[in-house]
């Protein structure tokens, strides 16, 4: 009973909700009760790097950030080789796996003069609950979030460009080169660098891709408007609406909600997030395998919770879906994230888990 009460003192607190008397109450608990020192402590686990700083650093504050990380990395190849293709089947090889990793790879390679010599492509998967990292030919380090996948041709990398093909999200390293340009195709934007670090996510299942800047510079492309380049300097990060979002909005439209679908913007920059003295920002936490979210709605971090937990998310509510949180998950059970969810939303609400790995909330 004490547990239960520090719990829900706790979540009013957090959400700004307690009466002077009830965080009187949850100060005398926590004092006098040992489920109490633990119970809090719980949360501050959680809550410890919610205060962020939105505002962008230095450029060699940035920098300085990053080496600090880059000396404890230790970086493990894992590259598989796919089967030797001729360019002449590789529109029936791409047709084959079009809603997987190679909806991008057409793209990338169809354009190319076709010849018929083999071209050995490189890949590297990684499932559910994991991580990946490796050195490319160039020696470029890339880490490779769940349930991605990262592409080259190994006969042409390195050639003119370095170029690659991504479906997920990873963070890159790039190895400097002003010869050999370092590129980055996914459904959404072509990333151009020559040495840098930043983060990309583009997963075909969520509605926005990003690409955040750590340090250096990139030249964003437009996949829908290829005559739109934007430049990112260090700190900075752009959204782009993902185009099963324009099909959405474009439903949206048709059935009268002009509203909803006008306040979601096709482009939006805006800088990455830091907390407290972590050397790398919110958008790449994932590399130290937490789940760090900023100012995020439910519905997309919940998209990231079922890689990362590995299990499949349903809202009953879609009015729960809009719900906003900030917050890091490190070694927290799924049971537990929901929890803090919880007694942190000023909406009340429920979870329960099925079979399958499958959670369902509602109210």
């Amino acid at each position: 009973m004490v547990a239960n009460r520090i719990w829900i003192l706790l979540g009013k607190k957090v959400s700004g909700e307690a009466t002077p008397q009830e965080l009187e109450e949850l100060q005398s608990l926590i004092a006098g009760s040992e489920e109490g020192i633990d119970a809090i402590g719980g949360l501050e686990q959680m809550l410890h790097t919610v205060n962020v700083d939105t505002v962008g650093k230095s450029e060699e504050e940035i920098d300085a950030r990053w080496q600090r990380f880059k000396k404890n990395l230790i970086t493990e190849d894992k590259v598989a080789d796919l089967p030797a293709i001729k360019r002449r089947n590789m529109a029936w090889f791409a047709a084959a796996s079009v809603f997987v990793v190679f909806s991008v790879c057409v793209a990338l390679f169809m354009r190319k003069s076709i010849d018929s010599a083999s071209a050995l492509l490189a890949q590297v998967q990684t499932p559910a609950k994991a991580t990946r990292q490796l050195t490319l030919p160039d020696g470029t380090k890339v880490w490779l979030n769940a349930k991605s996948n990262l592409i080259y041709d190994k006969k042409k990398f390195g050639v003119k460009l370095r170029e690659v093909s991504l479906v997920g999200e990873a963070f890159f390293d790039v190895k400097k080169d002003k010869k050999h340009p370092f590129v980055v195709n996914t459904a959404s934007l072509h990333l151009r660098v020559l040495g840098t670090a930043f983060n990309v996510r583009a997963f075909s299942n969520e509605k926005k891709s990003e690409a955040a800047l750590v340090h250096g510079s990139i030249e964003v492309t437009l996949v829908n408007n290829p005559d739109k380049k934007i430049i990112l300097k260090p700190s900075e990060k752009i959204i782009v609406r993902n185009s099963n979002e324009l099909a959405e909005a474009e439903s949206l439209r048709k059935t009268g909600a002009r509203e909803r679908m006008m306040s979601i913007p096709l482009i939006t920059l805006s800088n990455i997030h830091y907390k407290d003295e972590d050397p790398l920002p919110v958008e790449a936490q994932w590399i130290e395998k937490k789940l760090a979210f900023e100012s995020e709605t439910f519905d997309d971090i919940a998209a990231r919770m079922e890689r990362y937990y590995n299990v499949n998310i349903n809202f009953e509510d879609e009015s729960l879906k809009s719900l906003v949180f900030s917050g890091t998950f490190t070694n927290e059970s799924v049971s537990d994230a929901f929890r803090y969810f919880q007694l942190t939303s000023t909406t009340q609400f429920k979870f329960k888990t099925e079979e399958n790995n499958r959670i369902t909330i509602f109210k």
